[in-house]
């Protein structure tokens, strides 16, 4: 099936996915950090730790870096180096830098 999206929607995806996982990740950090300085050692039955906080923060980091890599995969060459172009290419632009990532695994700017 082919990917209908137009180059706007790939970049406004990829951003969207991007910001939701660091979001993710953040949560990770905190509930990781939490989990070092006050380990779980008596919880009511029922209650998540900050072990188990972090565990699920983590898993949702992986989730949308699945979202991501599937956003990219399922682009067009053409719609890849669009979404690119539209970007403008900054550096520290992780949407322009995973397009960059892929149009140079695909070969596409030779």
């Amino acid at each position: 099936m082919e990917n209908t999206a137009s180059q706007f929607d790939l970049v406004g995806q990829l951003r969207a996915l991007i910001a939701q996982r660091n979001e993710a990740a953040e949560a990770f950090d905190i509930f990781k950090q939490a989990a070092a300085m006050a380990p779980a050692a008596d919880l009511p039955a029922g209650e998540l730790s900050s072990n188990d906080a972090a565990e699920a923060a983590a898993e949702e980091v992986d989730t949308f870096r699945s979202q991501t890599e599937g956003v990219i995969a399922s682009a067009n060459d053409d719609e890849l180096l669009g979404a690119y172009q539209q970007t403008g290419g900054e550096v520290g632009d992780l949407g322009a830098e995973t397009l960059l990532d892929e149009i140079r695994r695909r070969a596409l700017g030779e």
